[in-house]
């Protein structure tokens, strides 16, 4: 498997192959985790809170039925 890395590949090439602009790339480095970012780290804590609690044996409609409960 081939990783992007700067010393390798430029930011301009690795943004002409994406088709994203350079500034955007820039801009969304330093962009602070917009709200739906911030609340999907706080579902997969407490799918991972869930699990663990289970002894790692619910699966995914378990899991769920956990969260929808609380």
């Amino acid at each position: 498997m081939i990783e992007a890395d700067q010393a390798e590949l430029s930011v301009a090439t690795m943004c002409k192959v994406l088709k994203v602009s350079k500034s955007g790339f820039y801009d969304w480095r330093v962009r602070p985790p917009s709200a739906r970012a911030m609340a999907n780290v706080v579902l997969t804590e407490k799918i991972r809170a869930a699990h663990k609690m289970s002894k790692e044996s619910y699966g995914m409609p378990r899991i769920r039925g956990e969260l929808l409960d609380d």
